[in-house]
């Protein structure tokens, strides 16, 4: 009899023992197989405005988007080395050196493959028309997609294309706008919207007033985004009305410490940007988590 109990309490150890195992294994393989992305907002490295991020999939894909001015290359390149010194994907939203500089010295001046470069502009004559003073900047961007190491590996992107990169479902809500002549550049910015299988990101580039409502007006029912990054470096871009429909959680801000803070040298508020209202829209919406460029590298997980 004794015996008997013994078995009996031999089998439920193992039994439980067993389903300590199993729940473990549960938990871990969850880990190892729920799809996230590793976002990092990159810091601007000169006293200008950039734009750069850099993702890194679980499954391994590494995304870019924008990139900065050529002082910012460096950073850029030490993340891409860092994530297996590659690109699968690389997104320009508009050839405004402070997007575009980083990745034309990529091409240039360094040998990391980049697999394929989506973009959207309008032609060079376009820019010399409406945007003269700053075409150069458009031209030098066209001119590196000719280069002998991306030839093949670009394409324009078209409104409402989908691009799926493993499980995300990349969305294109804008493109370039040729009939908006002013402030022609961001207007014409291309529009991101990521779907991950829990969240979603909206990456509006420089998107400025008037493309901001034509958004709205074609795409209202896309907009709701979990995680926005904030149009032309947060301020002097898209209307409050957008970001309204939009309803994030999460803002991501291409801002340095100056513009954050309107400082033109005389303190907080002193200079002529409006990056101080579009932080109480924000704080309206009721936005509790920031990440800021200023604040240097940021790295977020989404799911």
């Amino acid at each position: 009899m004794e015996k008997k109990k013994q078995n009996i309490s031999k089998i439920i150890q193992i039994t439980i023992i067993l389903l300590i195992i199993l729940g473990i294994g549960t938990v871990i393989v969850k880990q190892v197989i729920t799809p996230n992305v590793r976002l990092t907002q990159l810091q601007d490295n000169s006293s200008r405005q950039m734009m750069g991020y850099i993702m890194k999939t679980s499954t391994g894909k590494v995304i870019v988007i924008d990139g900065g001015l050529n002082e910012d290359e460096p950073n850029l390149v030490k993340h891409i080395q860092e994530l297996g010194n590659k690109v699968d994907i690389w997104f320009i939203t508009h050839p405004h050196e402070d997007h575009a500089s980083a990745i034309i010295k990529v091409i240039e001046e360094t040998d990391i493959p980049i697999e394929k470069i989506y973009y959207t502009m309008n032609d060079i004559e376009w820019y010399k028309e409406y945007e003269s003073k700053r075409a150069e900047e458009a031209e030098k961007f066209c001119n590196a997609l000719q280069n002998e190491r991306v030839k093949g590996k670009t394409e324009e992107v078209t409104l409402n294309q989908i691009i799926n990169i493993d499980f995300i479902k990349c969305e294109i809500l804008g493109v370039k706008n040729p009939e908006i002549t002013n402030n022609g550049f961001n207007n014409s910015s291309m529009v991101i919207k990521m779907n991950l299988p829990k969240s979603s990101i909206l990456f509006l580039g420089d998107t400025g007033e008037e493309s901001g409502d034509k958004l709205l007006n074609t795409q209202k029912d896309k907009l709701k985004s979990d995680i926005v990054q904030v149009a032309h470096h947060g301020q002097s871009g898209a209307k409050e009305s957008l970001y309204k429909e939009i309803n994030p959680r999460i803002c991501l801000w291409p801002t340095p410490e100056w513009l954050w803070n309107n400082d033109s040298g005389g303190g907080k508020g002193s200079g002529p940007w409006t990056t101080l209202e579009t932080r109480q829209w924000m704080e309206n919406l009721g936005v509790k988590i920031h990440v800021i460029e200023k604040d240097g590298d940021t790295t977020i997980k989404v799911e």
